[in-house]
């Protein structure tokens, strides 16, 4: 018989071999994590438990700690056949590390049943520091334990995965052509400073899917070898580069569909700009305020610069144009507010500065009065107070500026009253 008439049969068997290994692993994983919980259901509160069933369960942690830690490492000679030392570096040293825990906790187990009396607290605490190094240990292993068992899942998974993998850059792949297409016509239309998130996005997509192309063929190769082999990290990384690529794609169709909204914003906000000039007008009109006016000018000003910017642009940059025409509208807005904000106190002013002078003739009407029927009981400062407010009177008459007028009035009323005061209260003392 020829060597070669054996080969089928021998990679059979191995397959058979690596299948029953990976079972035998499967249920002593299971084991150990089913022994890692047992023990941190039988370690809940330790403190108040007595001290010989605190001893006893330290035992118990002890032994479940240690069949863990050896069927540990039979998984990790396992993993290391299956996957390159790389990949189980980890494993190793978690394993190494649950070891020297172990190795304490046994340490004092042989502590606790030496010749030499140990107190009760000792024994306490000798037993919760090995239920705790037990605990530790239990936790490492099943960890790493889980790890390689999720690995080996990927692995075994990875024909299927590369299945799909080779689909969905066949399907990636044809968009390309269109995005491509996509890009050129945006170039066309739009200021190059619009298109800078996505202007090479059709050229990265493309080196993105030959990079996962590479790497799934190099995973398609390394399974032709071996049945089950360390292929997950391609196909991760093809994986990733997948959806990097159509991320990208993904970005044309996106930038295109928000460039079309922003000319319809772009376009409503010209409207709009419109709207906003043709009230600053009417209001400047009938803006008695200087500086107001004169701010509604300025803001003006900026809107229509900013509108025809916008209408003239070429290549256009709606999103730019749209964003300029916000500031400048903020911008006018604020103007006719403070224009409104001064007009209306021009208007209240207006409305009170006719009561004003009324209540200000009122009282130094009636501090004069006084005054002249009690002249020689009347000092000075009562007669410089109602000069004061007859001089501010006159003032408040002669301003052409409302507020100014009603401050004016209301002061004048003030220093009357004051005059009239210091009035009564000099005729009283010259009693």
């Amino acid at each position: 018989m020829d060597g070669f008439d054996l080969l089928p049969s021998a990679i059979i068997l191995g397959a058979v071999l690596v299948t029953l290994a990976a079972a035998s692993t499967v249920l002593r994983r299971r084991g150990t994590r089913q022994k890692a919980t047992a023990a941190q259901r039988r370690t809940v509160a330790p403190t108040r438990l007595p001290v010989d069933e605190l001893v006893k369960r330290a035992n118990i942690q002890l032994v479940q700690m240690d069949d863990a830690i050896r069927d540990a490492a039979d998984e990790l000679e396992f993993a290391r056949a299956e996957f390159d030392d790389a990949i189980v570096h980890e494993f190793a040293e978690a394993l190494d590390t649950a070891k020297a825990r172990a190795s304490e906790a046994f340490a004092l187990k042989q502590r606790l049943d030496d010749s030499f009396p140990d107190t009760e607290q000792e024994q306490r605490d000798w037993s919760k520091r090995i239920l705790s190094l037990s605990d530790s240990a239990l936790a490492l292993v099943a960890a790493q334990t889980r790890a390689v068992g999720e690995r080996r899942r990927a692995e075994t998974a990875a024909p299927d995965a590369l299945a799909r993998l080779r689909d969905g850059i066949d399907d990636a792949r044809e968009r390309l052509p269109l995005a491509s297409a996509t890009l050129d016509e945006l170039r066309d239309a739009y200021d190059p400073a619009a298109l800078s998130a996505v202007d090479d996005a059709d050229s990265l997509a493309r080196d993105a899917l030959d990079a996962a192309a590479a790497a799934t063929r190099q995973a398609e190769q390394d399974l032709q070898t071996a049945a089950v082999a360390p292929v997950a990290k391609d196909v991760q990384r093809a994986e990733q580069l997948l959806r990097e690529a159509v991320t990208r794609l993904d970005s044309v169709d996106r930038t295109r569909d928000a460039l079309r909204r922003a000319r319809a914003d772009r376009a409503s906000a010209l409207a709009q700009a419109a709207i906003r000039l043709a009230d600053a007008e009417a209001l400047r009109a009938t803006v008695a305020d200087a500086d107001a006016a004169q701010h509604i000018l300025d803001a003006e000003k900026r809107v229509r610069d900013t509108v025809a910017l916008a209408e003239t642009r070429r290549p256009a940059h709606p999103t730019a144009d749209i964003d300029a025409l916000n500031a400048a509208a903020t911008e006018l807005d604020h103007a006719l507010h403070t224009a409104r904000t001064a007009q209306q106190r021009l208007d209240s002013a207006r409305d009170a500065l006719a009561g004003a002078l009324a209540i200000a003739e009122s009282h130094i009407s009636a501090a004069s009065e006084l005054i002249s029927s009690r002249r020689s009981g009347v000092g000075t400062d009562a007669r410089t107070r109602l000069a004061a407010a007859e001089r501010e009177l006159q003032l408040a008459r002669l301003e052409a500026d409302p507020v100014a007028a009603l401050d004016g009035a209301r002061r004048s009323a003030t220093l009357a009253t004051d005059a009239d005061a210091l009035a009564r209260y000099d005729t009283m003392h010259a009693r």
